[in-house]
């Protein structure tokens, strides 16, 4: 049965190419979903079955070689059955996020 979580990422995390990276192992993993920038980090949306998705969880918890990860929070979702895994370009407002992880959220 198909899962879906939103992971929030914050520290040295923009312009280090994460979100490529997340794109390259979510079609490893055979996870859908999307990356995109928020103003204060990275969000990703992703869905699959529990395991693969378990090991992107665990690739998007250390990130890219060059990255130093502040804040991770992970918050789940109903499925919606994307069809893809996209890179969302741009700059999205993390105000429409905020309410649903804990903002000082460990690295865990």
């Amino acid at each position: 049965m198909k899962k879906r979580i939103q992971i929030y990422i914050t520290g040295n995390v923009q312009r280090i190419g994460f979100r490529v990276q997340a794109a390259e192992n979510a079609v490893k993993f055979n996870i859908f979903g999307k990356a995109m920038y928020i103003d204060d980090g990275i969000l990703i949306d992703a869905e699959g079955e529990p395991e693969p998705l378990n090991q992107f969880l665990a690739w998007c918890r250390k990130g890219p070689e060059n990255c130093t990860i502040d804040t991770f929070a992970i918050h789940e979702m109903q499925p919606i059955n994307y069809s893809c895994f996209e890179i969302i370009h741009g700059v999205v407002s993390s105000e429409s996020i905020i309410d649903k992880f804990p903002v000082n959220s460990p690295v865990s």
